[in-house]
C-alpha cells in the first residue's frame, strides 16, 4: 500500500472585505479591510472603529481634497457599523445631522432597501460581473482586479448612475414610499458601464 499525504484545504474561499465611496464625479476606494497578520494581510470584518477610521482617514480627506464635504450628502446602509457612536461623532461637525441618510438620523434609512442605494443597486453587481468574468489564481489576482474596474470607472458612468439613484427617489416619492419593482423592469436593462 502506498504512503498516504494529507494535504490541507481551506475550509472557506478566500475573500476580501471592500470599500468604495462614488458621486457623481469621482470615486473614493478601493478600501480593503484588512489587519496584518503573521505573515500577510488578513481580512477583517467591518465594525463600528474600522468603519469610523476608513471614513475619517480616507473619505472625509478625499472629500475635504476636492473641496466638497459642506455640498455632500452621505448616503450609506443600516448595518450596525454604520450607526456606532464613534460613526456619529464623526459626522456632526462634517455632515451634520441633516445630511446624512442612514439609520438613527433624521433623515432614516428604510431597512431592507437596496433598490435605493448606488452601490447595492449598481456598484457591487457590476464588480462581481467583471472581476469574476475569468478565473482567479489568487487573492491577490482579485484586489487587482477589484481595484483596476474600480480605477476604470468613468465619470460619465457615475453621474448616470447618480441620476438613476435620484430617478429612483422621484419614483418611490410619486408612489407614497411603496414598493417599486414593477416600475424598474425596464429600467433593469439600463446599463451603466
Amino acid at each position: 500500500m502506498g504512503k498516504r499525504e494529507s494535504v490541507p484545504l481551506p475550509f472557506h474561499s478566500q475573500k476580501v472585505t471592500v470599500w468604495c465611496g462614488f458621486t457623481a464625479a469621482f470615486i473614493v476606494g478601493t478600501v480593503f479591510l484588512e489587519e496584518i497578520g503573521p505573515s500577510d494581510p488578513v481580512t477583517c470584518t467591518v465594525n463600528g472603529t474600522r468603519y469610523e477610521s476608513l471614513l475619517r482617514n480616507q473619505l472625509i480627506p478625499a472629500l475635504q481634497q476636492r473641496g466638497c464635504v459642506g455640498s455632500t450628502i452621505f448616503m450609506q446602509g443600516g448595518a450596525p457599523p454604520h450607526i456606532a457612536t464613534p460613526v456619529k461623532k464623526l459626522f456632526n461637525p462634517h455632515f451634520g445631522i441633516d445630511r446624512n441618510i442612514s439609520r438613527h438620523f433624521p433623515t432614516a434609512w428604510q431597512p431592507r432597501s437596496p433598490d435605493m442605494n448606488p452601490c447595492d443597486f449598481w456598484l457591487w453587481g457590476y464588480l462581481k460581473d467583471v472581476v469574476y468574468g475569468s478565473l482567479i489564481a489568487n487573492l491577490a489576482e482579485m484586489k487587482n482586479r477589484i481595484a483596476q474596474h474600480v480605477h476604470n470607472i468613468t465619470t460619465e458612468t457615475l453621474r448616470s448612475v447618480v441620476e438613476h439613484a435620484v430617478l429612483r427617489f422621484q419614483l418611490i416619492g410619486d408612489n407614497g414610499g411603496q414598493h417599486i419593482e414593477h416600475f424598474l423592469s425596464t429600467s433593469k436593462s439600463t446599463s451603466f458601464s
